[in-house]
């Protein structure tokens, strides 16, 4: 049996408030011991010193682009990408060509990244056949073949009678349905509503547009008591309607990218396409109620929403296609925010690690003894550059390409399997 020991390393584990000095021993694809002091003659050393080591990052948003559209990216350079980012499992979203809306197509995700065996890949399904707003998918079929939630992201779901059944079938089946909140009569333009899109004469795309969707979804949410997932809240009164509905003990829980925490709407100026997401950045005052929703429980977790796009598809802003790509520099993003202190390096793994496993229902998220093998070490002072030789996913639409970045992972462990290694 395989062993590994991992000594030396500063482990962090919010889900058992574990923090401190100790070493980790891994015997097959699980964790068998965590203590202060292990002797293990069998077992090949990992030296952790200076390191810190914590439960493998789990991102609920991530876009793979297989099957249809691999020029940008497949499961191979995505699962790569994520490796080298810490993340041990991540759910690719169903708007792929065909989409994720049966059972055959999430069989062939699960069974293509299973082949490479680096991280894990679990799919999202369709909440509705062919992701066009009608008619629910089949939620059972789609659960049966290995799907852990269903979204129709990209598109959202218009028609408040076929989200309120979505959200009956998710209290059903124990499955959250997470919606991309964005009222589509309202979000006809590109850029954030405000001096940008006065300045550059792109259309705006209005906050109400976000927040009137997030606010059904939480009132369906509350009468249905199913679970609804908010993805990529960006704005201030968005995490009022969460705070709000979480007290009035609706099942709801959210996601922020990385890149609303980090990006106001000016990005677009210096970056140009590459800046032009959906929902798109938004103003100051959004990015600090943001900030503070991750650091007193408002927001549940952090998603990448990494959405890889070729170069041409990446020109006039308000031609381009949006999003950025986000695996590889989501640990980044995350430690200049424990170096601003908004929050502690402790909240930072809970947000990444321990809490999109428990939102998921998944094996996770957790360095508790017996749990899976699934790892990540990673050196906060360590600078890099995001470029060429870096990079590893298919696609390079980042704001950060070629930028110094600080905090790097040095190793990855999958199921007691090194499948990243620094150098």
């Amino acid at each position: 049996m395989l062993k590994y020991l991992i000594k030396g390393g500063t482990l962090i584990d919010p889900s058992q408030e574990l923090l401190g000095v100790y070493d980790l021993l891994i015997e097959g694809d699980r964790i068998s011991r965590v203590e202060e002091d292990i002797f293990e003659p069998e077992a090949e050393i990992i030296d952790a010193r200076g390191l810190i080591v914590a439960p493998g990052f789990v991102d609920l948003h991530v876009h793979l682009r297989d099957p249809g559209q691999t020029y940008k990216e497949d499961i191979l350079s995505g699962s790569k990408a994520a490796v080298a980012g810490g993340f041990t499992t991540v759910v690719c979203m169903p708007n792929t060509d065909p989409p994720i809306d049966s059972p055959h197509v999430a069989e062939y995700v699960i069974s293509k990244a299973n082949c490479y065996g680096l991280c894990r890949v679990l799919p999202a399904g369709t909440i509705t056949k062919g992701r066009k707003g009608r008619e629910i998918s089949d939620f059972w079929a789609l659960k049966e073949a290995g799907c852990v939630a269903f979204t129709d992201d990209g598109s959202p779901v218009m028609d408040s009678d076929v989200m309120r059944k979505a959200l009956e079938l998710s209290a059903q089946l124990g499955v959250p349905v997470m919606d991309h909140c964005e009222d589509n009569s309202l979000a006809t333009g590109d850029l954030n509503e405000g001096e940008v899109s006065a300045l550059t004469g792109i259309l705006p795309r209005p906050p109400e547009a976000e927040d009137v969707l997030n606010a059904r979804d939480c009132i369906l949410s509350l009468y249905t008591g199913g679970h609804v997932h908010l993805q990529h809240l960006t704005t201030s009164l968005g995490v009022d309607i969460v705070r709000y509905f979480k007290e009035k003990g609706a099942n709801v829980t959210c996601e922020v990218n990385p890149y609303h925490l980090l990006f106001t709407e000016e990005e677009v100026l210096r970056s140009g396409a590459n800046a032009r997401v959906n929902p798109p950045l938004r103003k100051e005052e959004d990015i600090k109620a943001l900030r503070g929703a991750i650091s007193d429980g408002t927001i549940d977790c952090v998603a990448t929403d990494h959405a890889p796009h070729a170069q041409f598809e990446k020109g006039r802003v308000d031609a381009a296609m949006p999003g950025m790509i986000g695996l590889q520099t989501a640990l980044p993003i995350m430690l200049r925010l424990v170096s601003e202190e908004v929050l502690s390096l402790s909240r930072m793994i809970e947000l990444m690690s321990v809490n999109p496993a428990r939102i998921l229902g998944i094996e996770g998220g957790t360095l508790r003894e017996g749990a899976p093998a699934d790892i990540v070490l990673f050196d906060i002072k360590k600078e890099w550059v995001l470029n060429e030789e870096t990079n590893f996913s298919r696609s390079k639409n980042t704001p950060l390409w070629g930028k110094k970045l600080t905090g790097k992972v040095i190793y990855t462990i999958k199921g007691g399997r090194i499948v990243y290694k620094d150098n």
